[in-house]
């Protein structure tokens, strides 16, 4: 028998809500457990029952303590090794306040070598490396026209609001400008700082 956590934690509802966010649902219908699951499956290739996800997210009155196995399967899902490792950043994913742009991070903010894990509807993914003053590289890029090796120039990144990049540069094509985001903004922002 798998072990199931005893409560729920501030840790848990992120992890769920961020899930919602990258999948582009609210968990309030029917159909968004559809959503759920399928964003899952393909995410991580292990299926997830429609009747868990609607447990998760205490749906119709359907509740129950979840086990850390399903934990660990909604973490890789937004890109995590299991769920320690998800609230071992937990930190780290939650963008600081900013009194205009809600929850962002500044370049600012960032060193040489820290990363962000970016991601917008539909299904766009991109993971970044800051280079300095304000260039960052593409490292991964997922159903993004940003390829691998992509630079480009940006001043921030807000969940909620698209971002505007510039001097965008792959191969032999450059944009002066570039919006990630245009139809919803930017749904997930993950800070990942560089190794000491």
């Amino acid at each position: 028998m798998q072990p199931v956590m005893t409560d729920t934690t501030d840790t848990i509802k992120k992890l769920l809500q961020l899930v919602c966010e990258s999948a582009g649902c609210e968990a309030n219908t029917p159909g968004d457990f559809y959503t759920l699951a399928g964003y899952i499956e393909k995410r991580t290739g292990v299926p997830i029952g429609l009747t868990t996800t609607k447990r998760l997210w205490n749906y119709a009155g359907l509740s129950s303590k979840p086990r850390i196995s399903t934990l660990n399967l909604l973490a890789r899902a937004l890109g995590y090794r299991n769920f320690e490792d998800f609230s071992a950043h937990h930190s780290d994913i939650t963008p600081s306040s900013d009194p205009v742009l809600g929850r962002a991070i500044k370049q600012s903010d960032l060193k040489r070598g820290d990363r962000l894990l970016l991601r917008w509807n539909p299904g766009r993914e991109l993971m970044v490396e800051y280079l300095d003053n304000g260039c960052f590289r593409v490292l991964e890029s997922v159903a993004s026209k940003l390829g691998v090796g992509t630079t480009f120039q940006a001043a921030f990144f807000a969940l909620g609001h698209p971002a505007m990049i510039a001097n965008v540069i792959y191969n032999d094509t450059t944009w002066t400008l570039y919006e990630l985001g245009q139809q919803g903004g930017i749904t997930y922002l993950r800070h990942i700082p560089a190794e000491q």
